[in-house]
């Protein structure tokens, strides 16, 4: 028995879809895409503080969380109203063929790749496969109007490549990057646009998310966003839950809580961040998932990096983080349990430490910061 009101439909999942095709060609908002290895959540919230600083709150639709997949992604298409002029949304994906998907609901104009890294290698094999995959976002739409593309990255030729009909706007480090900037000190950058060039001060650790700062820059660039608009945005914005966030543990020590997730890019970036600081340096790790026939490599690598940093202790917990721990010396800790861990890192911390906490995601290393803090 339905009730009048009830629909069948054959698939629950392509309905979303379907609902949230119509409402996205009904309204026809402006909808930037954003996808990448790393950073497609920070940058994304970097634009959105621009864009809503630009457009008003009511004008702007974008992902919450990481609602970035077949369901997610429809589900947060469900929310537009005619009062949207843009849409920003992020779009996750750890297959083949799963961002061609979601790009036949989202229909991008603009079309955002903030990297390619190791992140789900475990169902690609290679990195040329992600590079593939991420690149389905430019090859799915006849929407797109502009590719925004990371110009430092070993992959941007393989990007760039058969797409010289879209307008491309590159962020990065380099100087040929359209969008690119000088490093003044720990805590403002010059950004290097063709137009101007101007001061910011930014709140957000690393070299990730600077570059993260530049991508949402260049999608703002493209956009027409007034320069002091920009600023305004990325000066407004704060670290993000469990990604690089500085916390005052209560007694002096400082937390680095990066227990968001891992992959091997992002724990090289969370080890030269923790290098870069001055204390008693203590880097705390669990494994990285998702890394399939590389884990054993992947987690080698990292004990070889860290061995290079300037870090004084390492404490790691996690059955794959013992190969890391086996390629470093004194002052490294491997424990079978958060409990042991815990025991030794209170032993060893001091009103002048930095902790940097990081792992994946089923590792829950964000337990241990709830233990530290006083």
């Amino acid at each position: 028995m339905h009730s009048k009101n009830t629909i069948l439909v054959e698939s629950g999942k392509k309905a979303l879809a379907n609902i949230a095709l119509f409402l996205r060609d009904e309204i026809k908002p402006k909808i930037i895409a954003i996808t990448g290895s790393n950073g497609k959540t920070s940058t994304k919230e970097i634009l959105v503080s621009i864009m809503s600083n630009y457009l008003g709150e009511d004008k702007l639709l974008y992902t919450v969380g990481n609602f970035n997949n077949d369901i997610g992604l429809p589900l947060t298409l469900l929310n537009l109203k005619d009062s949207h002029s843009h849409a920003v949304l992020e779009l996750g994906m750890n297959h083949a063929g799963e961002i061609a998907e979601l790009i036949k609901i989202a229909k991008p104009n603009i079309a955002l790749i903030t990297n390619i890294g190791e992140a789900h290698i475990q169902n690609f094999k290679t990195k040329d496969n992600i590079a593939e995959a991420k690149k389905e976002l430019l090859n799915n739409s006849d929407e797109i109007e502009t590719s925004i593309l990371p110009r430092d990255d070993n992959y941007y030729q393989f990007l760039a490549k058969n797409k010289e009909h879209l307008k491309q706007i590159t962020f990065g480090f380099t100087k040929e990057a359209t969008i690119n900037c000088k490093v003044l000190n720990e805590q403002t950058i010059t950004i290097l646009t063709p137009k101007e060039n101007f001061d910011v001060k930014i709140n957000l650790l690393g070299k990730n998310n600077i570059r993260n700062i530049l991508a949402a820059c260049a999608c703002s660039y493209a956009l027409d966003i007034p320069i002091n608009i920009i600023k305004k945005g990325i000066e407004a914005t704060k670290p993000f839950p469990g990604r690089l966030e500085i916390m005052d543990s209560g007694s002096g020590t400082i937390i680095i809580n990066d227990s968001y997730n891992a992959n091997p890019s992002s724990m090289r970036e969370a080890v030269d961040v923790l290098a870069s600081m001055k204390g008693k340096k203590i880097l705390v790790i669990g494994d990285m998932a998702e890394l399939g026939n590389n884990t054993y490599r992947y987690h080698q690598e990292l004990g070889d990096y860290i061995k290079k940093s300037q870090i004084d202790f390492t404490l790691a917990i996690g059955s794959q983080t013992k190969i890391t721990m086996q390629q470093l010396d004194k002052n490294e800790f491997w424990f079978g349990s958060k409990e042991a861990l815990l025991s030794k890192l209170l032993k060893i911390i001091d009103a002048k430490s930095i902790i940097l906490v990081k792992g994946s995601r089923f590792m829950r290393m964000e337990e241990l910061i709830s233990r530290i803090i006083l």
